[in-house]
């Protein structure tokens, strides 16, 4: 009596003790990696929605009060001259980068749970 099953019945076996012996090992590395991953994703995107939340706020703040206004009453009283070299140079556009970034980043302290 030839039974060809009883080959697939002990390969079957076998792969389950692979698995046991090893897989499971790689089975829950895995696992934590994605998790892993999954975590920084999630604190990069709340992160980036906290800091888009902050600069909105910023803009709003900025704007309710009039400081860019005041800014640019007291920008256009400089010199003809004076401004066409700040503007050659890019200066008014680095001030009002290094500006917002300065209160998007006072704003962020106030977003609970993410900003600092």
């Amino acid at each position: 009596m030839d039974f060809p099953f009883i080959g697939d019945i002990l390969e079957f076996f076998q792969s389950v003790w692979d698995w046991i012996y090893s897989g499971i090992y790689d089975f829950v590395k895995e696992a934590f990696v994605l998790a892993t991953k999954v975590a920084i994703y999630s604190y990069y995107q709340a992160l980036l929605f906290a800091l888009q939340v902050a600069y909105q706020t910023f803009q709003e703040l900025v704007s309710e009060i009039g400081i860019g206004d005041k800014v640019q009453q007291y920008y256009n009283m400089l010199d003809a001259d004076v401004r066409s070299v700040l503007s050659f140079f890019g200066i008014p556009d680095a001030l009002m980068i290094i500006f917002s970034a300065i209160g998007t980043r006072w704003t962020l302290k106030f977003v609970p749970f993410v900003g600092r």
